[in-house]
């Protein structure tokens, strides 16, 4: 009698983490698209290209990737502060969707493909442009200390997970579904960049969902995810690669918790 009690409240409890799971990913990713909805309209409306079955499958992406984030953790990560299973399922899941969605390649998603001639200097640009982001909010008052664990992770994680998504997967399949009829800088773009923006704040900020699952946006919160958003999506798009872009994500991520260490 108390065994099956017990397997009783087991699996009453299993239904409700999974209840509380699919609830979370269902308010982080209605939320975000819902944020993105009014530029995606906008695009549609401006632009002559527009591929229907693509875009929804870019929403469908967006869905999973969050329910990819809200996984519990494993066993091996549970003990760690930092979020490194979530960044390997988002690092890994593209690799997949090149292996088996025909039409996208390593090279599409900017992983393979050869750098465009004079990549060097708008990198640079780009850098110092993503490193003065955080240095604003560093005067401002924002700090962060750092054990070995959250060094090594904003090192290596961040940059890799988020940008192989953001730049690599969605705004490479967004470009295909609008186009790229803008030109800056020696570099062609168009709403993509500007609705994986929106996507990337979505998930930095923007939407919140707290553990009782009480949703809201916070626009402020927004504002250094876009404008980093922004300068990664232009080098994306002006190096033909997103490995600049990786590179100066982790780095600007290293910024506050640097000079943190000098105050």
């Amino acid at each position: 009698m108390f065994e099956q009690l017990y397997e009783g409240d087991k699996e009453l409890e299993c239904g409700v983490q999974l209840r509380s799971y699919l609830c979370r990913v269902a308010l982080e990713a209605g939320l975000t698209l819902a944020c993105v909805l009014p530029f995606v309209l906008i695009a549609v409306w401006r632009s002559r290209t527009r591929r229907w079955g693509l875009l929804l499958f870019v929403a469908s992406l967006v869905v999973l990737d969050f329910a990819l984030g809200e996984i519990p953790r494993v066993d091996g990560f549970q003990h760690l502060h930092w979020s490194w299973q979530e960044c390997l399922l988002s690092t890994a899941w593209p690799f997949l969707l090149v292996a088996l969605v025909p039409g996208i390649s390593l090279a599409s998603v900017g992983v393979t493909s050869r750098f465009r001639p004079g990549w060097l200097k708008p990198s640079i640009v780009a850098l110092l442009l993503a490193l003065a982001v955080p240095a604003v909010f560093f005067i401002l008052g924002a700090r962060k200390k750092l054990d070995a664990e959250g060094w090594a992770f904003l090192l290596i994680m961040p940059g890799l997970a988020e940008e192989l998504v953001f730049r690599g997967v969605y705004q490479s399949l967004l470009n295909r579904v609008f186009g790229k009829p803008w030109r800056l800088a020696n570099a062609e773009f168009g709403w993509g960049l500007i609705i994986t923006a929106i996507l990337f704040a979505g998930s930095n900020g923007l939407v919140v969902v707290d553990p009782r699952l009480h949703a809201h946006i916070v626009p402020h919160a927004a504002i250094a995810p876009i404008m980093l958003s922004l300068v990664s999506g232009w080098v994306r798009e002006r190096t033909n690669s997103v490995w600049p872009s990786v590179f100066g994500h982790n780095l600007s991520n290293l910024v506050i918790p640097v000079a943190s260490l000098f105050t």
